[in-house]
């Protein structure tokens, strides 16, 4: 299975015998020990005391405002069309609650179909024996059918979250693994200074920066976003990541990188004709030390280049196809110069495509005014001030792609 690959791959990517700092092993939902037996009643009794302590009324609103919203979205995505070609009226609505249904069932097993058929059914007869009198004749026979309905109803939510966990568990375990791929402190450049930011949509990301000094004083820099979010997406970025890896110690050079990273993503089978196809948007970059560096870019948002003002002066990016589409791709190459107190902006897609609450994105427009405010500041300032615009704006929704922010800053001048 794709989780299983995923699982694996990335244990192969990490090597044996290393071990993920700042992890624990995995515990039970509500921090259960399982070496240790716990009575009934006790488990009880802290499960009510850390609903009462983590209780927040937000997270009531939360659930209609954001999660629901999100479900209600993924569950009809598959009759969109269908349900806006329909006026609004009352058969939209009966179209939209038909797809949200369908979405419902069509995620779950056979024979779990049938045990929400019967739910279905049983609660349809009662609902009719109510509204036509035959509760005071049979109160008994349809308070019985209600019961029944409801553990079967209790059942299957109990065995979709038993699967959730088993899912879960494995998720964790990938993201302790992939969590080694993405650097948790940036290395230090002299006369230059470093920034970044990452949050993921899901569990596992596909977003990726990589930052890695040169002997000869060069600083060689992948940034890039995998297609989608979620497994699949962690795997195209874990092969990505080590391929890159690979390329470097031979031939830094951002053609050679990008060319290299795409016969690699092409030979996984990313390249397919039919069917799903995964692909790598992806930016290289060879910075030297006097400030003048060499990208190329493969599908992926510009590379802004910011003024000691906060202006922007530069985009580089002329557009071409991402990693894992063509596997007789070509790459250009562009030149650029970081003058004193300058910096370089890198961002995945998700950063202008965050939707709030609202449905509104963040857009491109608000990253200026971040970058005017602070101009001057250290890369890690920009960084951070941008990072907290994007989650301010998103307010309590969560992102619904993988954002990840890159600030490369020449040091000014003394």
């Amino acid at each position: 299975m794709a989780r299983d690959g995923l699982v694996a791959g990335l244990f192969l990517l990490r090597g044996p015998g290393k071990r993920v700092e700042g992890t624990a092993p995995l515990e039970l939902p509500g921090g259960g020990d399982v070496t240790r037996g716990v009575s009934t009643g006790r488990a009880w009794q802290d499960l009510a005391r850390e609903t009462v302590e983590s209780f927040d009324s937000r997270d009531i609103a939360d659930l209609y405002s954001v999660e629901w919203a999100e479900a209600r979205d993924v569950l009809v995505s598959e009759h969109r069309d269908a349900i806006e070609s329909e006026p609004p009226g009352w058969k939209r609505e009966l179209v939209r609650a038909s797809a949200l249904l369908h979405g419902l069932v069509r995620r779950l097993s056979p024979s779990r179909r049938l045990v929400v058929l019967v739910v279905l059914v049983g609660f349809v007869v009662s609902f009719l024996k109510l509204v036509t009198g035959g509760w005071p004749a049979e109160a008994a026979w349809t308070v019985f059918t209600l019961l029944v309905l409801t553990v079967l109803l209790l059942l299957l939510l109990g065995l979709e979250l038993v699967d959730k966990l088993r899912f879960r568990d494995e998720l964790v375990m990938a993201r302790q693994l992939q969590a080694e791929l993405v650097p948790q402190s940036l290395p230090a450049v002299p006369g230059f200074e470093l920034g970044a930011f990452n949050r993921v949509a899901n569990t596992v990301g596909g977003d990726l920066y990589e930052f890695q000094p040169l002997p000869d004083g060069r600083l060689a820099i992948l940034f890039g976003d995998a297609s989608g979010h979620g497994m699949a997406a962690g795997l195209v970025m874990a092969v990505a990541h080590t391929a890159w890896r690979l390329q470097v110690e031979r031939d830094p050079s951002p053609a050679a990188v990008l060319e290299t990273l795409n016969r690699v993503l092409c030979r996984l089978g990313t390249c397919r004709t039919s069917g799903p196809r995964q692909f790598f948007a992806g930016v290289a970059l060879l910075l030297r030390p006097d400030g003048s560096f060499t990208t190329a870019i493969a599908g992926h948002p510009p590379v802004l280049r910011v003024d000691p003002a906060g202006s922007v002066v530069e985009r580089f990016g002329r557009g071409a196809y991402p990693l894992g589409i063509k596997q007789t791709q070509t790459y250009g190459v562009e030149e650029g110069r970081l003058g004193s107190g300058e910096l370089l902006l890198l961002h995945s897609d998700g950063l202008p495509e965050a939707r709030n609450a609202e449905g509104r994105e963040f857009g491109d427009a608000r990253i200026l005014p971040v970058l005017a405010r602070t101009a001057g500041r250290p890369a890690s300032e920009v960084a951070a001030a941008l990072s907290r615009e994007v989650l301010d704006f998103l307010g309590r929704r969560p992102v619904g792609d993988d954002v990840s922010i890159a600030v490369l800053r020449r040091a000014p001048a003394a």
